[in-house]
């Protein structure tokens, strides 16, 4: 049988290791449809393109291999270009492929012809047109390099059909995993920089999100345990009022000395500025894509991939004397705790219930080893803050909502040993609820826990604050059916207003082995907000 560029694709992502496609069907990429056929490569297809990326976004954060997500020209290419946005702040390894008008077509009006090139690279690492049906797999085997590499991102290519049709003679070629590329000479900056950390009274690390994760985290973890000084993550839309951080995001404006691990000095830190942090407080940054020379509010850049420099770094800090374990452990202290009224709100028998309520129900599935998942607005925070797990994904930087439910699809493929538990608020369960037919369709279960205040509370929130109760607008829900639309689909659902049957509905739902969705209802009140006394409400 005669190999086509479709072939080339398929068996590109094959020598990867690539497992997996996400993806929904459409004209343009039938032929890849077709040459997967017989091969160790499953398609799962979802219910909206956006959803293929999300589940393609898990399986890159999860993995730390690129999540492969393909979709059609046009229409399809562009309604997975918000989810590329959301891998592209969270510094995500994603390689989307998208069919594309023939390019023997070009210029004349073909169906669904468009710049999807152009429409995609804001929200890329790297975009571009394949041009060549006998170099197709070397454009796969680029694609997944750039994803990986460096600062990890999402990277785009168009498949024009005729190429993927297009009969091939040509073995199929592919590059070879680059290694890390070395960083420069940094003996100076490094120098410079841990004498400065070395000197601090207040040292912190903050990690950007790719190395908030597995195999980057650790090597914070090592400079951390070395040298005493704290480590946080930075992975949040909140950015250093993640609820997750507890009370150590107080601890911010008394920093002297910050150590940025991959992390930009960006919205998500109020770009350095007082009064989150002091304006005597100085910047070390180490990035991929650093400066060649320090800026700003950045004293020492240090370019290169900030796992190795970490590593350098700690083998060098081996050499110097650390006073910083009292300030670490102050700090690791302040992010495990908690305001002394939660524990009230954890057990409180009220109606509606409070989300921490919720939150107490869905702790002891996370104590026995399941990852938990959280979007969503003020529910979603409620989430961050009142919860623990071993394995957390998050909506991320880019603020944007609705992944939860195909990100623990994702989630499941990644980790098929372990629960999955999604927390979603009610207007995040409306962008993608039909993946739960995915799911069933996929063999994936999960357990949804939807909190249910019948409002886009986050956007409720911020009008109460800045207009007032009287010009609040566009925000009510209604207080719909969620689990019913589980239970119509072919999946398990429960529907709670009573604290006392929440656990019972909980453990019915995992026990179902389904797609579950809890819905739960809840009281929409204000995620919860920390300020400078320590206290939170």
């Amino acid at each position: 049988m005669a190999r086509t560029g479709a072939d080339l694709i398929v068996e590109a992502l094959l020598a990867a290791g690539v497992r997996h496609l996400f993806s929904l069907s459409g004209n343009q990429i039938l032929p890849v449809y077709d040459a997967t056929i017989g091969r160790p490569l499953s398609i799962i297809h979802t219910r909206h393109e956006a959803a293929a990326v999300h589940m393609a976004d898990a399986w890159g954060r999860l993995t730390e291999e690129p999540g492969v997500a393909l979709v059609t020209a046009g229409p399809g290419h562009c309604n997975a270009l918000s989810a590329l946005y959301g891998a592209l702040m969270a510094e995500s390894p994603v390689v989307l492929l998208s069919g594309h008008a023939p390019a023997a077509q070009a210029g004349r009006g073909a169906f669904q012809e468009m710049d999807q090139v152009g429409a995609a690279r804001p929200v890329t690492k790297a975009a571009w047109l394949a041009r060549d049906a006998e170099r197709l797999g070397e454009d796969i085997a680029a694609a997944l390099e750039i994803a990986r590499s460096g600062r990890p991102g999402p990277v785009h290519v168009s498949l024009p059909v005729d190429l993927l049709e297009a009969r091939v003679s040509a073995p199929s070629r592919g590059a070879g995993p680059r290694q890390p590329a070395a960083s420069e000479d940094l003996a100076g900056p490094m120098g410079a920089a841990l004498a400065l950390l070395a000197r601090a009274k207040r040292p912190l690390i903050l990690a950007g999100p790719a190395m908030a994760r597995a195999r980057r985290w650790a090597a914070v973890e090592r400079l951390s345990a070395l040298t005493g000084i704290p480590a946080l993550p930075v992975e949040s839309p909140r950015g250093i009022n993640d609820p997750w951080l507890h009370a150590a995001t107080n601890s911010l404006g008394r920093v002297d000395v910050v150590l940025l691990a991959g992390k930009r000095l960006d919205f998500a830190l109020r770009f350095g500025e007082p009064p989150a942090f002091a304006h005597e407080c100085r910047f070390i940054q180490i990035d991929a894509e650093a400066p060649a020379a320090p800026g700003g509010r950045v004293e020492v850049a240090m370019g290169g991939d900030p796992p190795l420099v970490l590593d350098r770094m700690a083998a060098l800090a081996q050499e110097r004397t650390w006073t910083h374990r009292a300030w670490g452990e102050e700090v690791r202290a302040a992010r495990k705790s908690v305001p002394g009224e939660w524990e009230s709100l954890r057990r409180s028998s009220t109606t509606p219930m409070h989300p921490l309520r919720v939150c107490a129900g869905i702790q002891p599935l996370l104590d026995q080893g399941a990852v938990l998942v959280v979007d969503g607005g003020e529910f979603g925070q409620w989430a961050q803050a009142g919860l623990e797990a071993e394995i957390r994904l998050i909506n991320g930087p880019a603020g944007s909502i609705g992944s939860a439910i195909p990100m623990a699809l994702g989630a499941k493929l990644a980790h098929p040993e372990r629960q999955i538990v999604a927390v979603l608020g009610d207007g995040t369960f409306g962008f993608h609820g039909f993946e739960l037919d995915t799911a069933l369709r996929a063999g994936l279960p999960l357990v949804a826990v939807v909190g249910n205040d019948a409002r886009w509370n986050a956007e409720h929130q911020l009008q109460l604050q800045h207009y007032g109760a009287e010009r609040t607008v566009g925000c009510d829900l209604r207080l719909s059916r969620y689990d019913q639309l589980a239970t119509a689909l072919g999946g398990h659902g429960e529907f709670v207003e009573d604290p006392v049957d929440l656990d019972a509905a909980l453990s019915r739902a995992v026990k179902s082995r389904a797609p579950a969705c809890v819905n739960v209802v809840i009281d929409g009140v204000a995620a919860p907000a920390y300020r400078a006394s320590g206290a939170a409400h």
